[in-house]
């Protein structure tokens, strides 16, 4: 085994022992315990949802016929067949908030993880390498900073096209400047502590200090900014649908597409008001999942931070 890679080892080992740890610490308050296992039942509803409910796992089940009824256009009440009702098209809204997690998790993961990833490399380079290569990195990231991001968005998805494909790499665009900003003034706090310092003094490369020394000490913002960005994405993600951006296709499981097709199909005050379950539900389902990735960033928060842990 290479020196590198006994250095990766140990790397790894070290943060899997704290992330341990800071799970421990989380767990001790009720509401990040909350947070979490709110978070953890979105998932289990990502992974084994679209099983159960069966279909297409990216469509919603259209249910024109109820009964053998033609039951057109009109949005039918939560009742046993349908237990959050039906949407303007005839969709069922229950089978599309179930098919709906998988879509906007998994969009969220790999546009926060991509864009943390890409980000974090950046800001390193910036932060510990200075200089011209510092320069132009964080004026790059400026650039895209000083464009609104749904704005920035938007006129990617124009460009690349409205794909599930294109809808990630135009997010994973629009995110990774938050992230580089972010590790760039983490790493230019940390290279100048004793220990970064004694690091290069006893040899080390500067792979070596980076990996060894800055990264693991400067990832714990990252922990809590990625956390906050799944619900930010989420609701970018549904925004972008609601207001006709995202992905083609009415009968697409996504929480912002299932509210957009309640407003297109009615419009306004007599959809609130005559088939508020069409807003509501998949508006709730939305806000809960958000809030509680919220709280359990804030949570995130408090425990890597020893000055917050009680």
């Amino acid at each position: 085994m290479t020196s590198a890679q006994s250095l990766i080892g140990r790397t790894v080992r070290s943060r899997y022992a704290q992330t341990t740890k800071m799970i421990y610490y989380l767990t001790r308050s009720p509401l990040s315990t909350a947070g979490l296992f709110v978070t953890l039942l979105y998932i289990g509803l990502a992974i084994f949802g679209p099983i159960l409910v069966g279909g297409n796992p990216e469509f919603m089940r259209e249910v024109l016929y109820y009964h053998g009824q033609y039951i057109y256009n009109t949005p039918l009440p939560p009742q046993p067949a349908f237990p959050f009702g039906t949407t303007y098209g005839g969709y069922d809204i229950f089978n599309g908030v179930i098919k709906g997690a998988r879509i906007d998790l998994g969009v969220a993961a790999l546009v926060v993880l991509s864009g943390a990833i890409i980000g974090s490399i950046l800001g390193a380079i910036a932060g510990y390498v200075g200089g011209t290569t510092s320069d132009v990195i964080m004026r790059l990231t400026d650039i895209f900073l000083s464009i609104p991001f749904i704005v920035l968005a938007v006129v990617l998805l124009m460009v690349l096209g409205r794909t599930l494909t294109s809808m990630v790499e135009a997010l994973v665009i629009v995110w990774w400047p938050y992230y580089t900003r972010l590790v760039r003034g983490q790493v230019l706090t940390i290279r100048e502590q004793k220990y970064v310092e004694a690091s290069v003094a006893a040899g080390s490369s500067s792979f070596r200090t980076v990996l060894r020394h800055i990264l693991p000490n400067s990832i714990y913002p990252i922990y809590v900014q990625i956390s906050l960005d799944f619900g930010n994405v989420i609701l970018t993600l549904a925004s972008l649908d609601f207001l006709g951006f995202g992905f083609a296709g009415n009968n697409l499981a996504e929480w912002g597409n299932i509210i957009g097709l309640a407003t297109s199909g009615g419009g306004g005050v007599e959809t609130i008001t005559s088939y508020w379950w069409t807003i509501l539900i998949p508006g709730l389902v939305l806000l809960a999942l958000v809030v509680a990735l919220n709280i359990l960033g804030d949570g995130i928060r408090d425990v890597t931070d020893p000055r917050l842990r009680l």
